[in-house]
């Protein structure tokens, strides 16, 4: 009979040890996740910090290209031109008349220019939208973070809610802010 008790002592002590196992495992993976969310989203914030710095650098350095480009003709078209005028009314090529039939004056090439625009607008629509896809990543890192945090067993048995939910920043537009308060967009105005 003390066999037997010994036996069930043992059997009972094994059950004792797997249970607590299990649950110290399961509390460690519980644990290790949250970190891996919490660390991701965090990585994911200055993800988005830098791709907003990238986008505004881009932007910036492209939006000065027309203006080089333009100040760049109208200095060139301010060394030459004084001397086709002052060349026109000479006798150097058969007098005036005959200078005006042959005169070729420069040509500036607007559509040089027109595409410059262009590309700054491309640039700006592409780097906004890789921009709004990072921001898009890191609010669906915070969700699955702030889910995983409050779910009843997270939550209740591991107490991993206490630590809080992730604080991320997103950007946005004062006009956003002001339509999402207000609950109205009355402004069809696109210029």
């Amino acid at each position: 009979n003390l066999n037997k008790i010994k036996k069930g002592l043992l059997i009972t002590l094994i059950i004792i040890v797997i249970v607590s196992a299990g649950f110290f495992f399961s509390y460690i993976e519980a644990n290790n996740r949250e970190v891996k969310l919490r660390k991701q989203t965090e990585a994911q914030q200055d993800v988005c910090k830098a791709n907003f710095d990238k986008m505004f650098k881009i932007i910036a350095k492209m939006a000065q290209v027309p203006t080089k480009f333009m100040e760049d003709a109208k200095n060139a078209f301010k060394e030459i031109y004084p001397e086709l005028i002052s060349g026109r009314y000479d006798n150097s090529r058969g007098g005036a008349l005959m200078s005006w039939i042959s005169e070729n004056n420069p040509q500036f090439d607007m559509k040089s220019a027109s595409v410059l625009y262009e590309n700054l607008q491309i640039a700006i629509e592409s780097n906004q939208q890789e921009f709004f896809y990072e921001q898009e990543k890191l609010i669906d890192y915070k969700r699955e973070h702030s889910t995983f945090i409050n779910m009843w067993w997270n939550s209740h048995v591991w107490k991993l809610s206490s630590r809080g939910d992730i604080e991320i920043t997103t950007i946005t537009s004062d006009k956003t802010e002001d339509v999402y308060k207000s609950g109205k967009d009355n402004d069809l105005n696109v210029f």
